[in-house]
C-alpha cells in the first residue's frame, strides 16, 4: 500500500493515518504492529538511551467526515481516545517491549477474531473512559505476549463509567429474595463476554429503556455457562431489587428428562407465594398466572440448561424492567429478541490461571501448565477435573499428567475426576441427535484437518451435499461443530477425540477413501488454473468416482488456500494408514498450487513424508513423481545437492518404467539445480538431453522450459547474446501456448540479459511486464523476483530510492511466504545498496540479519561473506574483512560453489594489497581470475584489469 495513497498528518510526537477503505484491515495487526515492534528494536539497539523510541497504537475502523480543520467524525474521536487510554500507557511503562497496541471493540471482533494468523488471547478488555468516550478497547503488546497471571495489568472491572451503576455482588441487601447458586470465587477469564452483557444491562436499566430482556448463554459441553450466567447474576443483581431467581431445567441431566414447561411454571409460582391449589391446570393458564404475578416487577430469571425454545418461551416474563438469563447447550434460535452471548474456549493464559487457581498456591512450570492446558483443549470442565485430581494426588506434576494424555490412545476418557468426565459430558449432547446426524457425527472426526467444508463432509458420509449441509447444521445447533466460515466447519479437539472413540459403531471403513478420492479430483479441478513451469507427469489413478468442477481461476485458487492445510494433513495421514497410493496421487496434484504460491516448506513436509511411506512399502512407480517434486522443492529451498541426488533417483525411476516424459522432466530439473551449482557444462549436458527428449516427445511446453534453464546458464557465463536469444525462443512458445507464467519467467532472463549489458531503460519496462504479469498469476515468487530485479536495475542508475522499495517490497513478500533464503537475499541487497549509499550501520544491519536467515544453505552464506568483506574494507568497524573472505572461500570450496570462491579470492586479494602485502594480493587475483576465466565470468574483465594496473604500479 503506497504511502501516498493514505492520507496522514503529525501530530508532534506521533502520526495520524487515514488509510482507504478498500485496504485490507487484517495485514495492520498481522504485519504492520509485528514489524513496527521489530524496526523499533532495531532501531533502540543502535541508538543512544535518548534517541530510542517507544510508542502507542491504536487501530479503529469507520466512516469519517471533513472540515476547515481537516478529518472528523465519532470514529476519529474515539481512535484519539483510545491512544490517550490510561491502561494503554501502564500497559507500555510496565512492558519490557516497544510498542503497545489498541483496537476498537469494532476492529477486535471483525479483525483480529478472524485474522488466521493474530491469537486473539494475546488481547486483553479494558473499560476506557476518557472525555466523552465511555467504551471497551482491546490491549495486545506485539512484542511481548501478556503471559498468565496479567489480569491486574488489563482490569476489565476497573474504572466503571460515570453514570453506571455500581454492581451488587450480594442480593442479600435486596427487598426481593434470591435462589442463586454460589458464586465460585475460582472464576477466571470472560472478561469481554462479562463487560459487554453488564455494560448492555446496566446501561438499558440506568436508562429505563430494557424492556423484557432475554440474553441467552450457550457453548459446548463444559465449557462453563453456568458459572458464567451465575457471576453475571451476581453482577447485575442490584438493577433487579425484586428477586433472582435460579431454575434447572435439566436438559442434559444425566438420568433425568428435561423439566416439562409446566412443571416449570408450577415450581416458579410456587417460589412466588401462590398456594398449589390455586395453580391452574393448564399450561397456558399457568403461563399468563406467572407473567400477572410479575407485572411492575423487575426481577432476574437464570433459566439454566435449557434444550429448547418450547421449554423456555412459557416462562418469560412480560413486562419491561426484567432480565431472564437462559443457559443452553443449544443454540436458541427462535425466542423473539433473544441476544446470544456464546462462549468460547479459555485463551491459553486464562486457562493456565484457572488451573492455577484451583490447583492452590503452588505454582507450577509454566511450560508444563501450558501443554497441559492444550491437553485439556482449553475447555473449563477438563480443566476442572484436572486440577481438582492434581490437587488430591500431591505426587503428580503437570508434567507427568500431560505426559499421560499425551501417550494416550484416547484421551477423553482420561479427562475426569472421580465419577465425573469429560466424555459423560460429550454423551448428553450425542443422545440428542438422529441417527442420521450420529453417524455424521462420528465420521467428522475421521478428517485429519482442522476443518471441514460441507462437500468434504458429504464425501465422507456418503451422502449428497444439501442434505449433508442440514445434518452438519444440526450439529452446529447442539455445538458439536464450530462455524468459522458459511459452508466450513470445525471440530474441537475434545469433541473430535470424542467423535473417534465412537467409530467403532460405524461399521465404514471406506469413508476416509471417499474423502480423498474427493479431494484428489477436486484438487485437479482446481490446479488447471496453476501455471506450471514445465510438463507434469502424474501417477496414474482410476475413473473418477465424483467432481467437485472449478468454473475461474478464482474460485479455485480460493477452495485451494482455504484447503492447503486440510490436505496436507490428510496426505500424510492417508500415507501411513494403507491409503499409499491416494496419498501419492493427492501430493502430485497439489504440488503446482504449492509451488506457484510460495509454500514450499509445507511441499517438501508432504512430499517426504509420502516418501518415505513409499520406500517402506517399496513403490516404485509412485516414488518418481514424489521424488521428482521433493527435488523441485529443495531447489527452491537452495538445498542444490540434496535436489541432483532426489532428482536423479526420480529419473533412474522414470527410465526405468519408460516414461519418457517424466524422463525429459527430471533431466531438466537437474540442468537447473547444476546452474545453481555453478557446473555449468553439466547443467547444460543435463538440459540439451532433456530438450532432445521433448523435441522426439514434441511437446513444445518441455522445449520452452529447457530453453528458459539454458538462457539462465548462458546468462551466468556472460553469453547475453546467447541468452536472451535462447530467452525469446522460450517466451515465443509460450505466447503461442498461452502459458503466461512461462511468458513471465522467460522475461525475467530476457530483462536480466538487458540490465547486465546498461540497457537498464528496457531491463525496467521488461521487468514491470513481470510483475503485472505475476499479480495477475497470484504468483508472489515471481513477483518478488521481478521487484528484486526492478530494484537491481534502479541501484545501477543510482536512484537509491526507488531500489530500497523494490528491495524491501521483495523481502516483505520473501518473508510472507516464509522463504529464508531469498528473503536474505534481498537482505543482502539491501546491504550492498545501503553500503553504496555510505550508511554503512544500516548496512551492516541487514547483511548480519541476512547471515543468520541463510542458515543451512551455504551458498548463499558464502555470498553474503563476501558481501560483509567488502563492507569491512570500506568500514572497518564492521569487522574483519580478510576474515570474512577466508570464511568465503572455505564456505564455497567446502560445496564446490565456483563462483562465490572467485569473488572471495578476488576480495582477498584486493584485501592483502590493501594492507600492503601486494604479493599475496596479486597471488590471490591471479588464482580468482583463474576461476573467472574458467566458468566464463564477466568478473574476469575487472580482475585482468586490476592484476595489469598492478605491473604498471609494481613493475617486477
Amino acid at each position: 500500500m503506497p504511502w501516498f495513497d493514505c492520507k496522514h498528518e503529525s501530530t508532534g510526537d506521533g502520526a495520524f493515518v487515514l488509510v482507504p477503505a478498500q485496504i485490507p484491515k487484517g495485514p495492520f495487526v498481522e504485519v504492520l504492529s509485528v514489524a513496527l515492534a521489530r524496526e523499533l528494536r532495531r532501531h533502540n539497539e543502535t541508538h543512544r538511551a535518548e534517541e530510542r523510541i517507544r510508542l502507542r497504537m491504536a487501530l479503529h475502523a469507520g466512516e469519517v467526515a471533513y472540515d476547515d480543520q481537516g478529518a472528523t467524525g465519532p470514529a476519529i474521536n474515539q481512535t484519539f481516545r483510545l491512544i490517550e487510554a490510561p491502561q494503554l500507557k501502564i500497559a507500555l511503562a510496565e512492558s519490557p517491549g516497544v510498542l503497545a497496541l489498541i483496537t476498537s471493540t469494532w476492529f477486535f471482533d471483525e479483525v483480529v477474531r478472524s485474522s488466521t494468523i493474530v491469537d486473539s488471547s494475546a488481547f486483553r478488555p479494558v473499560h476506557v473512559a476518557v472525555k466523552e468516550t465511555v467504551t471497551v478497547g482491546w490491549i495486545s503488546l506485539p512484542d511481548h505476549p501478556c503471559p498468565p497471571g496479567t489480569e491486574e495489568l488489563f482490569p476489565v472491572e476497573a474504572e466503571q463509567p460515570a453514570g453506571r451503576p455500581e454492581a451488587v455482588h450480594s442480593p442479600a441487601s435486596m427487598s426481593g429474595r434470591s435462589t442463586l447458586p454460589r458464586d465460585l470465587p475460582a472464576f477466571t477469564g470472560r472478561g469481554q463476554e462479562l463487560a459487554e452483557l453488564t455494560a448492555t444491562v446496566s446501561t438499558a436499566a440506568g436508562q429505563g429503556t430494557l424492556g423484557m430482556a432475554v440474553h441467552v448463554v450457550d457453548g459446548m459441553p463444559g465449557i462453563g455457562k453456568t458459572t458464567f450466567a451465575v457471576r453475571a447474576a451476581y453482577q447485575l443483581a442490584g438493577h433487579f431489587p425484586d428477586g433472582q431467581v435460579f431454575l434447572e431445567l435439566h436438559g442434559h441431566s444425566p438420568g433425568q428428562a428435561p423439566v416439562d414447561p409446566g412443571d416449570a411454571l408450577a415450581s416458579l409460582l410456587l417460589l412466588w407465594g401462590v398456594p398449589a391449589i390455586d395453580i391452574p391446570a393448564g399450561l397456558d393458564d399457568r403461563a399468563r398466572l406467572w407473567r400477572e404475578k410479575l407485572a411492575g416487577r423487575k426481577i432476574l430469571l437464570l433459566l439454566d440448561d435449557a434444550v429448547g425454545d418450547e421449554q423456555v418461551r412459557p416462562l418469560l416474563p412480560g413486562s419491561p424492567g426484567s432480565l431472564v438469563l437462559v443457559t443452553s447447550r443449544r443454540r436458541i434460535e427462535s425466542v423473539a429478541d433473544a441476544s446470544p452471548v456464546s462462549l468460547q474456549t479459555l485463551p491459553p493464559q486464562d486457562a493456565a490461571a484457572m488451573f492455577q487457581r484451583y490447583t492452590g498456591a503452588h505454582r507450577h512450570d509454566p511450560g508444563a501448565v501450558a501443554e497441559l492446558m492444550a491437553m485439556c483443549g482449553y475447555l473449563p470442565l477438563a480443566i476442572t477435573l484436572t486440577a481438582g485430581r492434581l490437587r488430591n494426588h500431591p505426587c503428580w506434576t503437570p508434567e507427568q499428567l500431560a505426559d499421560d494424555l499425551r501417550r494416550s490412545r484416547n484421551r477423553i476418557t482420561m479427562l475426569r475426576a472421580g465419577n465425573r468426565t469429560v466424555a459423560a459430558a460429550f454423551d448428553l449432547s450425542y443422545r440428542d441427535l438422529s441417527p442420521d446426524e450420529k453417524r455424521l457425527f462420528r465420521r467428522l472426526g475421521l478428517h485429519s484437518g482442522n476443518q471441514i467444508e460441507a462437500r468434504a463432509a458429504a464425501a465422507l458420509d456418503g451422502e449428497d451435499p444439501e442434505t449433508t449441509c442440514e445434518r452438519l447444521d444440526a450439529l452446529y445447533l447442539n455445538h458439536l461443530l464450530e462455524e468459522v466460515a458459511p459452508g466450513r466447519y470445525r471440530l474441537h479437539d475434545l469433541t473430535r477425540a470424542y467423535s473417534l472413540t465412537l467409530s467403532n459403531e460405524d461399521g465404514d471403513d471406506k469413508a476416509f477413501e471417499r474423502l480423498l478420492d474427493y479431494y484428489l479430483y477436486a484438487v485437479r479441478s482446481a490446479t488447471r488454473f496453476v501455471a506450471t513451469r514445465g510438463p507434469r507427469p502424474e501417477i496414474a489413478t482410476r475413473p473418477p468416482v465424483g467432481t467437485h468442477e472449478f468454473e475461474s481461476e478464482g474460485e479455485a485458487i480460493a477452495w485451494l488456500s482455504a484447503e492447503r492445510a486440510n490436505l496436507g494433513a490428510c496426505i500424510t495421514h492417508a500415507a501411513v494408514h494403507d491409503h499409499l497410493h491416494r496419498a501419492a496421487e493427492l501430493a502430485v496434484a497439489l504440488h503446482p498450487y504449492l509451488e506457484q504460491h510460495g509454500y514450499w516448506h509445507d511441499a517438501h513436509r508432504i512430499d517426504q513424508a509420502v516418501l518415505a511411506a513409499e520406500q517402506a512399502a517399496g513403490n516404485l512407480t509412485d516414488e518418481a513423481a514424489t521424488r521428482a517434486d521433493l527435488g523441485r522443492v529443495q531447489s527452491l529451498l537452495g538445498d542444490y545437492p540434496a535436489a541432483v541426488e532426489d532428482l536423479i533417483r526420480a529419473r533412474d525411476l522414470y527410465a526405468r518404467s519408460g516414461d519418457r516424459l517424466g524422463e525429459a522432466a527430471a533431466l531438466t530439473e537437474i540442468g537447473f539445480a547444476r546452474m545453481e551449482l555453478s557446473e555449468y557444462p553439466e547443467a547444460i549436458e543435463y538440459l540439451t538431453r532433456a530438450r532432445a527428449l521433448y523435441e522426439k516427445l514434441e511437446n513444445p511446453f518441455g522445449i520452452a522450459g529447457v530453453l528458459g534453464s539454458l538462457a539462465s546458464v548462458q546468462f551466468r557465463l556472460g553469453r547475453h547474446d546467447a541468452a536472451r536469444a535462447d530467452g525469446e525462443r522460450a517466451l515465443a512458445l509460450y505466447v503461442e501456448l498461452g502459458n503466461r507464467l512461462g511468458e513471465a519467467l522467460s522475461l525475467l532472463c530476457i530483462g536480466c540479459t538487458y540490465g547486465v549489458c546498461g540497457d537498464y531503460a528496457s531491463a525496467i519496462g521488461i521487468f514491470d511486464q513481470v510483475l503485472s504479469l505475476s499479480r495477475e498469476l497470484g504468483d508472489r515468487y515471481t513477483e518478488a523476483r521481478a521487484l528484486n530485479n526492478l530494484g537491481r536495475m534502479h541501484f545501477e542508475r543510482g536512484n537509491y530510492g526507488m531500489a530500497d522499495s523494490c528491495y524491501s517490497s521483495a523481502q516483505i513478500i520473501y518473508s510472507r511466504l516464509d522463504s529464508r533464503t531469498r528473503e536474505a537475499v534481498a537482505l543482502n541487497n539491501l546491504g550492498r545498496l545501503h553500503h553504496a549509499g555510505g550508511n554503512f550501520r544500516l548496512s551492516l544491519m541487514y547483511l548480519k540479519r541476512a547471515q543468520t536467515l541463510f542458515g543451512d544453505d551455504r551458498a548463499w552464506q558464502a555470498e553474503n561473506l563476501n558481501n560483509l568483506g567488502g563492507l569491512a574494507m570500506a568500514w572497518p568497524e564492521a569487522g574483519d574483512a580478510g576474515e570474512f573472505y577466508r570464511q568465503a572461500l572455505d564456505q564455497s570450496r567446502a560445496i564446490g560453489i565456483r563462483l562465490q570462491e572467485g569473488r572471495a579470492l578476488e576480495g582477498l586479494g584486493r584485501w592483502s594489497w590493501g594492507a600492503g602485502d601486494v604479493a599475496d594480493g596479486v597471488a590471490r587475483l591471479r588464482e580468482a581470475l583463474a576461476v573467472f576465466d574458467e566458468l566464463k565470468a564477466p568478473e574476469a574483465k575487472a580482475v585482468r584489469a586490476a592484476l595489469a594496473n598492478s605491473k604498471r604500479l609494481f613493475p617486477e
